[in-house]
């Protein structure tokens, strides 16, 4: 035993062993680092660690059976022991683990030691955040609480609601109060929670509570402004009013918060009658909460049956233009989307053309005079007027992401998190942009989050995500999800998903396989279905394919086409390659971005250089 020692020390082998443990262990180091920069699967990780790991017997077998001579690597047999180097050998060894242990005991300092700096965030530039909303100064924030429906039937519900809700727009109107989202106050809602713990997770220094009495056209409005630090009431009212007069309710109520704030405003914003039929306003509240949760089909409904009430309640037709921008290109062709938004924005500016938000959406719709720089325009001083408008910060996000501007979408999509930090809708979009700025892993937490809090349709953000990271069994039951919350046939997902993951054979099994899927599918789900499958070319690699598709359909710079939504998925998942394709200049042409940029600016990731665009 003592011989095989000598032997093994004469031949270097422990030093060999010990010098291929500390660079082993300095490279599994460096690849825990650097393959989640580029979001690398999690099997590369274990691939690389197994390797470096099966190397080490490899290293001490070839120290054993070879040896550096003068002249070369020889076999240790064929070498004569008076001519044997191994004793230089081992002492330039010796050097080199040392300096090796000094590396690692440098990087091992600085790992556990340094202190951790603070994730990089995009950061707009100064044109950008001169078109977006102002951000909030000082210490003025509300939260205003569902108020309780104190009324012996359960089915009056809605009018307590829809008034809580009515009173958060118009103080969301006041410069220099922070009003949180409809969404994230309404979470508290049937909850006996304690006011401080409210205010603590909405981040709010006042709550606004307060319940609501209807009997026949008589209704009692009891309102209560809290400090949330300790409990106290600010300020609180009793109003006893006709039905009729509830729209003025909502107008002192809001202008005596003002006061008791002692907010310092011009004109205090008042609400105005959108309609004398109580029961077309109840849908009107109705298909409204049915947008806060994405369930845009079942709020057009309601809104169809509003304006067959009242067919001149112009916020409703306001709010219906808006269910068809989100349905253009999705489940609606983008033609007709485009076409239907048109008429009913049009129709809502006829009866009040001050609504600020149909004027983004004539904007968006009008073929005549369409400019995409306009629509972005137009949405973001909504924005800046309204800024509990979920729907106009959603339309601004995707307009902003589709024209490239991925840093003044990410502050967009922020804002509205800060302002609705319980609103499903608002971690759904922010995911959305943080994907597009490469923050893949925090996209994965807000869109997981948005699940949570009930916007289930974001199960097909993470299902794009994961099959764009080979995370294809992930990735395939979030598609499943996806599909069986829409009521769509999810039986091909899996069997699709094995046979498109193949380099070599996937981009031509996908254009067998999606005519003979979409073919089987009732036609109120084939549109919808197509488009998902189209998209999986980009997930799956084939980005010659994927600009194939885009460029069969009719691009134009002054109409919606249904290619919007595949250019919008092209940008999320930029990093495939799809800015920097030879066709994408193409695109961004013919569809009016690059009119866009010469207006606007350049996008993130494009210059202009000696006269022509180029884009990474």
């Amino acid at each position: 035993m003592a011989g095989l020692f000598t032997e093994l020390k004469r031949r270097n082998v422990f030093r060999v062993g010990a010098a291929y443990g500390i660079v082993g262990w300095l490279l599994v180091e460096m690849a825990s680092v650097l393959l989640p920069t580029f979001d690398a699967p999690d099997w590369v990780m274990k691939a690389f660690s197994a390797l470096v790991i099966l190397g080490l017997p490899l290293a001490l077998i070839l120290a054993w059976a070879f040896e550096l001579t003068p002249e070369g690597i020889k076999r240790d047999s064929a070498v004569d022991r008076a001519d044997s180097i191994t004793h230089m050998t081992g002492r330039r060894l010796d050097f080199i683990i040392i300096g090796l242990l000094a590396v690692a005991v440098v990087y091992f300092a600085v790992d556990k030691f340094a202190p951790e700096a603070e994730p990089k965030r995009a950061e707009a530039t100064a044109e950008q955040v001169s078109t977006t909303e102002p951000a909030v100064q000082g210490e003025n924030s509300i939260a205003v609480l569902p108020f309780v429906n104190m009324s012996s039937d359960p089915e009056q519900e809605y009018f307590s609601d829809g008034l809580s809700e009515e009173i958060l727009n118009l103080l969301a109107k006041i410069h220099g109060l922070k009003v949180i989202g409809r969404t994230s106050s309404f979470a508290f809602k049937g909850k006996n929670e304690d006011l401080r713990g409210i205010g603590q997770a909405l981040g709010v220094k006042t709550v606004l509570e307060g319940s609501v009495r209807k009997s026949g056209d008589r209704i009692r409005v009891t309102a209560q402004l809290i400090d949330v630090s300790d409990g106290t009431h600010i300020w609180s009212e009793t109003y006893d009013r006709t039905l009729t007069d509830i729209f003025a309710v909502q107008d002192s109520v809001a202008s005596a918060i003002i006061d008791a704030l002692q907010i310092h405003v011009g004109v205090a914003p008042t609400r105005g009658r959108p309609t004398e039929n109580s029961e077309a306003y109840a849908l009107f509240l109705k298909a409204r909460a049915a947008l806060n949760i994405s369930e845009i089909q079942e709020a057009e409904k309601l809104l169809l049956n509003t304006i067959e009430l009242d067919p001149m309640f112009a916020e409703a037709h306001e709010l219906l233009a808006y269910c068809y921008w989100n349905q253009a290109g999705v489940t609606l062709d983008a033609v007709d989307g485009q076409r239907l938004l048109y008429a009913a924005a049009a129709r809502a500016l006829e009866i009040d053309p001050n609504l600020a938000f149909a004027q983004a959406l004539l904007e968006a719709g009008n073929v005549q005079t369409y400019a995409y720089v306009r629509e972005i325009e137009a949405l973001e001083r909504v924005v800046r007027e309204e800024p509990s408008n979920s729907g106009a910060r959603a339309a601004l996000i995707f307009d902003l992401l589709e024209a490239g501007y991925l840093r003044a979408s990410l502050e967009i999509a922020e804002r509205w998190v800060d302002l609705a930090p319980l609103s499903g809708a608002a971690h759904y979009r922010l995911s959305d942009v943080l994907v597009a700025v490469g923050r893949t892993s925090e996209a994965i937490r807000s869109a997981e989050l948005a699940i949570e809090l009930g916007v289930e349709e974001a199960n097909l953000s993470l299902a794009f995500v994961s099959l764009r990271n080979q995370r294809y069994e992930r990735g395939g039951a979030h598609l499943e999800a996806y599909l069986k919350q829409r009521g769509v046939s999810s039986t091909w997902v899996r069997e699709t998903v094995t046979g498109a993951r193949d380099p070599k054979t996937g981009q031509a099994y996908l254009d067998r396989r999606i005519p003979e899927i979409v073919a089987s599918m009732p036609e109120e789900n084939a549109y919808l279905t197509r488009l998902i499958l189209d998209i999986c070319y980009l997930q799956f690699g084939f980005i010659d394919r994927y600009f194939e598709l885009i460029l069969a359909h009719n691009l134009t710079d002054s109409s919606w086409t249904d290619a919007d939504v595949l250019i919008y998925s092209g940008i999320l998942y930029r990093e495939s390659g799809f800015t920097a394709h030879p066709k994408y200049l193409e695109v961004a042409t013919a569809t009016g971005l690059v009119e866009t940029w010469e207006q606007r600016g350049p996008p993130d990731f494009c210059e202009k250089v000696g006269g022509q665009w180029v884009c990474e």
